[in-house]
């Protein structure tokens, strides 16, 4: 199937007629004809009705027509951005990060499209993933990188994930269960906690412990500053949920200690949040493109409540 056919067949049902329908593709009435009647016999369905005054589609007919115009304006739409790519990309694009991708991910991309366009602005806008939303649907963001929530988000909005992420429970090296080679989840409910104070932390954490049939621990910090976190897991009697991607030092140093769980575990995932239609924009679509990249090469990563 060729994307000539699909032209040729939306003139022929915009028209409702053969003559006219070659004129508007700039081809004669019989080489229109034969196209239709390949086209029809690639699919093995009848999509017009030839009638006295004209042509009209068949059912088959008239959602194959829906089909080819999603097609043939997706096309256009390409034509339009590479265009727009090859002299260069302008604009300003408003960007949401959540905290635990402010430098994973994000960096690079800030990097790659400030050498590639410099006529294209990125403003960036750290934060937790409510905040982000709001400033979305208040119009303030553009599009967002972030962990997903989960619970369902605004008809308007779309989720493409980019990145699997999966719960890392960590402690201090003096934590009494530092040591521990296995640990289960009942160890866990006991213990004291620092979590972000946000709806979907809380949310996460009381389903990591209800997955096996506990009530979630009473004995909880709650605070948005993830150093102070980091901090108070490293004091010996905190435990916390945290990205695996922000502790490598910490891990290398020995000042912390990633715990070895049984029995199950929270899995997640992150990527872009947009409006639907954004994406038609240059300057926006250029950078999710950009986001697309990176987090192949990044592959997964780790992160539960921050």
């Amino acid at each position: 199937m060729e994307l000539r056919q699909l032209r040729h067949f939306v003139a022929v049902v915009d028209c409702s007629n053969l003559s006219r329908a070659a004129d508007r593709v700039a081809i004669s009435q019989p080489a229109l004809t034969r196209s239709i009647k390949n086209l029809e016999e690639l699919l093995g369905v009848i999509l017009l009705d030839r009638k006295p005054r004209g042509v009209v589609p068949t059912d088959a007919g008239l959602a194959f027509y829906h089909h080819a115009q999603v097609v043939l304006n997706a096309c256009q739409r390409l034509t339009r951005e590479v265009r727009q790519l090859e002299k260069g990309v302008t604009g300003t694009v408003y960007l949401g990060v959540a905290v635990m991708f402010a430098t994973h991910v994000t960096s690079q991309v800030a990097q790659n499209l400030s050498e590639q366009h410099t006529g294209l602005g990125l403003v960036v806008n750290e934060g937790y993933f409510e905040d982000l939303m709001r400033q979305m649907l208040d119009g303030r963001l553009d599009i967002i990188f972030s962990n997903f929530p989960s619970v369902g988000i605004a008809s308007e909005l779309v989720l493409e994930p980019l990145l699997n992420i999966h719960a890392v429970v960590i402690a201090g090296r003096a934590h009494s269960l530092a040591s521990r080679r296995v640990i289960s989840h009942a160890d866990l409910a006991t213990q004291l906690w620092v979590i972000a104070d946000q709806p979907h932390a809380q949310d996460s954490f009381d389903r990591y412990f209800s997955s096996e049939g506990l009530p979630s621990p009473r004995k909880v910090l709650k605070t948005n500053s993830l150093s102070l976190t980091l901090s108070l897991v490293q004091s010996g009697k905190f435990l916390a949920f945290y990205p695996e991607h922000m502790i490598e030092e910490s891990l290398r140093n020995g000042n912390i200690v990633r715990l070895s769980l049984s029995g199950s575990t929270l899995d997640r995932q992150a990527g872009l949040i947009y409006r639907k239609g954004t994406l038609s924009q240059a300057a926006i679509a250029y950078v999710a493109a950009e986001f697309r990249r990176v987090s192949l090469q990044v592959g997964s990563t780790t992160y539960l409540g921050s």
